[in-house]
């Protein structure tokens, strides 16, 4: 059987058969949707605009019902029943990619779109909260236009890598210090990517064959588990911990194998795998220091180590017969665990209105020499601000703003075809707004 591997980088080929040119194509990044703002690694810094505007410091402060995806013990937090929207749109025209080539080119998905929505309500008689929420957890979407590529063409680069939860969970309200919660963690990826797609090179020094995935995806799930307790009426302990859940999306691969007469090769069973939602454990504090000012600390351990590791795409089923039945391709993303630390704090301007102001600090999880255009989440340095105003007894709006703050790396990818010392940047500017109504 002929088979097209790559092991280890685009440039690395061999022949399976006598006669057989066989090749690997494959830049990596893998994957998935979205136009997504996701600069804890593939996560948001932060959910639900409260959250957001203290930069991310809401597993002591988790009042509102993106508790279920933060710590679904702050469900019990909520009297009676309350429903969250929101929405954020971010400008993320400041990441750029520039190679040995020539190419100096900024993302041109410049303005995604995400948002959330939950609904919470307190079981009557009972000491238990339940509530279901769909919320946007990260993801990518860098698109690169019309670059000189190392074969000697201009072509696309792109991702689209949407992540999204549905969480169901209650809340048990042990004691008037305690409370335990659980959410059930329904994962959906989906994944769209374009790496020089109408490029076909046979070589020397080695083929390449551009490719493009198409409808890829998968639906897994996992658990959230969180902690509140209140020793008293000042302070405030969180605590959060969920699984990883697995995703292995399945889909369609083209590939470019013009270079072998064979024009482009549908690959009709595809599948992207080992880039999965982390591990992760936080915990957290909140103090009321005065009758107006709430400050919150909190320190995460995110464990991308064991999610984002060597990634693998591999097609089979082909729609020509003269084509390799199957094609296999890897690359080393090996992220290392990632140290998030948010502070944050909110000040009760009157009866009506709270102002919030954030910091997000989370080290950048990929190591340089794995670098590569199309996960170019490596802002480490997050500032917030927000506000919080009840329209009436019934109504209320949040708003924030996020600016993760710029950060340039330089880097020589061995397993990508961009040269040496090519440059990454990553910044954007999120705006993010929600409408609440409670009863």
């Amino acid at each position: 059987m002929n088979t097209i591997i790559c092991r280890r980088g685009v440039f690395h080929a061999f022949t399976v058969s006598p006669g057989a040119v066989v090749a690997g194509a494959l830049l990596a990044g893998l994957m998935m949707p979205a136009p997504a703002v996701a600069t804890n690694g593939l996560n948001q810094i932060g959910f639900g605009t409260e959250s957001v505007g203290m930069g991310g410091a809401d597993i002591a402060v988790a009042r509102d019902t993106s508790a279920l995806n933060t710590n679904p013990a702050g469900l019990t937090r909520i009297d009676g029943a309350l429903v969250d929207m929101n929405i954020a749109v971010a400008y993320t025209g400041n990441i750029r990619h520039s190679d040995g080539f020539g190419n100096n080119e900024s993302n041109s998905n410049k303005y995604p779109v995400l948002g959330s929505v939950g609904y919470v309500r307190q079981l009557s008689g009972l000491p238990i909260t339940a509530g279901i929420g769909l919320f946007a957890q990260g993801g990518t979407g860098n698109k690169f236009n019309n670059l000189n590529t190392a074969f000697g063409t201009r072509d696309d680069l792109s991702i689209r890598f949407r992540i999204a939860r549905i969480t169901p969970g209650l809340a048990w309200q042990v004691n008037d210090s305690l409370s335990l919660g659980a959410s059930l963690v329904g994962t959906y990826a989906d994944l769209e990517q374009e790496v020089f797609p109408n490029t076909s090179f046979a070589g020397p020094p080695a083929p390449f064959f551009g490719f493009k995935l198409t409808d890829m995806n998968d639906f897994s799930a996992g658990i959230k588990l969180g902690l509140m307790y209140k020793p008293n009426n000042r302070v405030t302990l969180g605590a959060a911990y969920n699984n990883k859940v697995k995703l292995e999306l399945e889909g369609r691969m083209q590939m470019d194998m013009s270079a072998l007469g064979l024009g482009k090769v549908t690959y009709r069973d595809a599948v992207a795998k080992n880039i999965d939602q982390p591990r992760e454990f936080g915990i957290g504090t909140a103090v009321q220091a005065t009758d107006r000012l709430l400050v919150a600390l909190e320190f995460n351990w995110i464990d991308w180590s064991d999610a984002v590791t060597t990634g693998i795409i591999s097609g089979s089923n082909p729609d020509d017969p003269a084509a390799p039945p199957n094609v296999v391709n890897a690359i080393d993303n090996n992220w290392r665990d990632q140290y998030v630390i948010a502070a944050g704090a909110t000040y009760k301007w009157n009866d009506r209105t709270l102002l919030r102001a954030g910091y997000n600090y989370g080290r950048n999880p990929i190591p340089n020499e794995h670098l590569n255009p199309l996960l170019n989440t490596i802002a480490e340095h997050h500032l917030t601000l927000g506000f919080g105003h009840d329209l009436d007894n019934v109504w209320r709006i949040d708003g924030a703003v996020e600016w993760d703050i710029r950060n340039e790396e330089t880097y020589t990818n061995p397993q990508l075809p961009f040269g040496n010392n090519a440059g990454a940047v990553g910044e954007l500017f999120a705006l993010h707004f929600r409408i609440s109504r409670s009863w």
